[in-house]
C-alpha cells in the first residue's frame, strides 16, 4: 500500500483515479468499473466516517511521507479500519466536492467520501502500498491485521487485493520500491491475477475481485 510506489496522490482505499501528485500512497478504486451486481438495490449501511482503531495514529512512513502506524502491538485478525463516508454516485466525482483521497467503492455505482469542507483528518486516507502488506481487507469495507503487527511498525495495504483500474499504477509506469523481499517493482491493474498476489493474500480481497476470480474458474 517501503519506497515510493507511483506519482498519484490518493490513500489505499482512493475510489478514482487521483491527480499526479504525492508519489508512495495506494489509491482505492475507480469509477467506471462495476463492483458488485445488485449492490445499489441492495444497499448496505456504512458509518458516516472510518472507524480507526485507537491502537493507530498518523506517523513518519519509510514509504511515503505521513503513514499509519501501531502505536502497540496488533493479533492477527484485530480489526483496523472500518470505512466511512458519505454514499455518493460517479456523477459527484466532477464536483469537486469530495476528498479524492477519501473515496471507496462498495458497491455498483456505489462510493463512499467525505467532504471536502470536512475539517477533521481521517487516518484511512494516509495507508501506503507494500507487496507484502500486513493488512488484508475482510469485506468490501473492513481492513484486519493479517499477522502480528509491533508496535512501530507502518499499516500497509497491498494495491493488488483491490485495484483492477489500469489508470491507477501503469499511469507513467512508475516503479514499486516497498522494499519488501518479493516487491513486484512495477504495479498494475492485473496483480490480482497473479498466483503469487491470490496465494499471499487467499480470500482477502475486495468482493469484486472475488467475484471475478470465481467467474474465471467457472
Amino acid at each position: 500500500m517501503s519506497g515510493e510506489t507511483q506519482q498519484h496522490d490518493g490513500g489505499a482505499k482512493t475510489a478514482r483515479r487521483c491527480p499526479k501528485g504525492e508519489a508512495g500512497l495506494a489509491p482505492r478504486t475507480t469509477p467506471g468499473k462495476p463492483v458488485l451486481k445488485d449492490s445499489a438495490r441492495h444497499m448496505k449501511s456504512y458509518l458516516p466516517r472510518s472507524w480507526i482503531s485507537p491502537k493507530l495514529v498518523p506517523g513518519q512512513s519509510k514509504i511515503h511521507g505521513v503513514g499509519v502506524i501501531a502505536s502497540e502491538s496488533i493479533r492477527a485478525g484485530e480489526r483496523l479500519m472500518e470505512f466511512g463516508g458519505e454514499i455518493i454516485s460517479p456523477a459527484d466525482f466532477e464536483t469537486d466536492v469530495y476528498r479524492m483521497r477519501s473515496i471507496w467503492q462498495v458497491g455498483e455505482g456505489v462510493y463512499l467520501a467525505l467532504r471536502e469542507d470536512d475539517p477533521e483528518p481521517s487516518l484511512d486516507e494516509n495507508l501506503n502500498h507494500s507487496c507484502d502488506a500486513n493488512s488484508w481487507l475482510a469485506d468490501e469495507v473492513t481492513l484486519v491485521a493479517r499477522r502480528d503487527i509491533e508496535a512501530g511498525e507502518e499499516i500497509t495495504l497491498d494495491q493488488g487485493t483491490w485495484n483492477f483500474d489500469e489508470d491507477e499504477y501503469v499511469w507513467d509506469q512508475d516503479q514499486c520500491s516497498c522494499g519488501a523481499e518479493h516487491c513486484r517493482k512495477t504495479l498494475t491493474q492485473d496483480d490480482w491475477k497473479r498466483p503469487d498476489v491470490r496465494e499471499r493474500y487467499r480470500d482477502h480481497f475486495h468482493p469484486y475481485l472475488r467475484h471475478l476470480m470465481e467467474n474465471a474458474r467457472s
